[in-house]
């Protein structure tokens, strides 16, 4: 029998891109999802989509920077299927700004998405993970390892969340909850995924046509199996490997193999 089947899994930012990837894999393995998104057409349109292949999903809006938001998430999903068994914490927002440019409610925004809302998503969700001894998996990012030139916001949002599954791996020792951190590498763009410029607008993210970009099938399924296995940390991508790696060893080395990718494209 799938691992997923019957399972209760909440994904949030699942409209689009690796959270409905995610979502559809899961689904056709019996699970039972949750999507979640801010945009509620969006959201309604991937809902009707799945629904429509047979796929037992359920969409709430919410913005998961907003905790009354993120209980609002859990008190539909246990309405609806009774418990919790797995959440992703997928939902994000990322910029490609220095700080001396960046509107600081940019900078702000982002860390409301990126670790705010990973904390409130998780917060609301414990009572009902703890009864099922269920799975909190957070998608950090290749920039958390170490800091991006013109990647300030995103990069230290990300690095955030190794000091909160580390925590959390210790505050919950005894209550047998997996937390899980994925260090995801350059994924293919979802043409409708969209990043802020300087001033907080959305605009489309830049191409990524210099680097080998993993497809995001595979980057759902590596997630998908992190939960199974309750694995707590994967770095992913050979070049996420290496960055990792070298960042371990040779700080120095990466310091300056960012620093010259900075001046390139600056």
């Amino acid at each position: 029998m799938s691992f997923w089947k019957n399972k209760v899994v909440i994904i949030t930012g699942s409209s689009i891109g690796i959270g409905r990837n995610i979502a559809e894999q899961i689904t056709a393995l019996e699970g039972k999802v949750v999507l979640n998104a801010r945009n509620e057409t969006r959201l309604n349109k991937a809902v009707e989509s799945m629904k429509s292949e047979g796929k037992e999903v359920f969409g709430v809006v919410g913005d998961v920077s907003k905790y009354e938001d993120c209980q609002q998430i859990i008190v539909q999903t246990l309405t609806q299927y009774g418990k919790i068994d797995v959440l992703i914490n997928n939902a994000g927002l990322a910029s490609q700004t220095m700080i001396q440019d960046i509107d600081p409610s940019v900078f702000q925004s982002i860390f409301n998405v990126n670790v705010m809302g990973t904390v409130f998503m998780t917060k609301a969700a414990l009572p009902a993970l703890i009864e099922t001894k269920g799975s909190v998996l957070f998608i950090g990012s290749v920039a958390g390892i170490h800091g991006i030139g013109g990647y300030s916001a995103y990069s230290s949002s990300k690095m955030a969340l190794k000091g909160i599954t580390e925590s959390l791996r210790i505050e919950l020792h005894d209550k047998e909850v997996h937390i899980g951190l994925a260090y995801v590498g350059f994924t293919e763009n979802d043409p409708e995924k969209k990043f802020l410029d300087r001033d907080g607008n959305s605009v489309s993210l830049p191409n990524r046509s210099n680097v080998k970009q993993e497809p995001v099938s595979k980057v759902a399924l590596r997630l998908m199996k992190m939960v199974e296995n309750r694995t707590n940390k994967s770095v992913f991508s050979p070049i996420g490997k290496t960055t990792y790696l070298v960042h371990k060893f040779a700080p120095w080395l990466l310091k300056r193999i960012l620093l010259n990718a900075f001046k390139k494209t600056n």
